[in-house]
Parts: structure tokens; C-alpha cells; sequence
């Protein structure tokens, strides 16, 4: 099975630069701690960018790093940059009951383009950067 390699295409807030810590990323507000670091592929984020019906996270939704990739990471995968190591958990983005687009059974980029990850080596990361599957 080929190894994952993806770019960071963009960074919380439009950052250049960034640093990642046990907790998260390093400026950040935190809703949930078992789901420090939170990526999404920059097509969901170009879909939600574009979409006429709008879906309740929409808004609300932020990644702390978008990801330009043809696929997001499967769970347990370790991605690397320099000091950097991340492992995707199994946890995914979840629907709310009250969202139209969920109540109607319309598909969201959300569901397939948002992966969590936790810090297994803090380190930092910066746009154009790629993260390496490692082990």
C-alpha cells in the first residue's frame, strides 16, 4: 500500500507558520480535548466555500489545517513533518440532528473531508509543507 503524503495547504487562521503541541495548536481554542488537532481536505473546504444550501457546521467549523489531498488519512495513520508527528483517530465529524442538510439526506463535505488527530511529537508546520506517513 502506497504511502500517504499530503500538503498543507492552509493553517488556522491563514497562517504561514504554526506550532503544535500535546494539546493542540498553539493559539487555538479547544471545544474538544480528546480531538486536539482538527484537518479537513481543501476540497470539502472549496465545497463549503461554494455551496447555495448551507450546512448548520458551516460556519461554525474551523480546521486547524486543511489539507490538499485526493483522500483524508485513514484512522491510526501517522503523518510526519520535521519534529511533527500526528496520528489520526477514529473519531469523525459528527451531524447534528437540527442541520437541514442531515434532516433531508443530503450529502455534506464535512462527513468524508474532517479528520481529528492527536500530537504524538510536538513540532511545527508551515503552508506548502508535506506530511509523510511514518510507520
Amino acid at each position: 500500500m502506497p504511502k500517504i503524503n499530503v500538503t498543507v495547504a492552509a493553517i488556522h487562521q491563514n497562517r504561514d507558520c504554526a506550532r503544535f503541541t500535546e494539546t493542540g495548536l498553539e493559539g487555538a481554542d479547544r471545544k474538544n480535548p480528546d480531538r486536539p488537532v482538527s484537518l479537513m481536505s481543501l476540497d470539502a473546504r472549496q465545497q463549503i466555500d461554494t455551496a447555495v444550501r448551507r450546512g448548520l457546521c458551516y460556519k461554525r467549523f474551523t480546521a486547524d489545517i486543511t489539507l490538499d489531498c485526493s483522500q483524508m488519512p485513514p484512522t491510526d495513520a501517522k503523518l510526519q513533518c520535521g519534529e511533527l508527528t500526528l496520528i489520526i483517530l477514529p473519531e469523525r465529524k459528527k451531524c447534528w440532528p437540527d442541520c437541514e442538510l442531515f434532516q433531508e439526506g443530503l450529502p455534506c463535505p464535512l462527513r468524508e473531508g474532517v479528520r481529528y488527530a492527536r500530537v504524538i511529537t510536538p513540532g511545527g508546520l508551515c503552508r506548502g509543507e508535506a506530511l509523510t506517513e511514518n510507520g
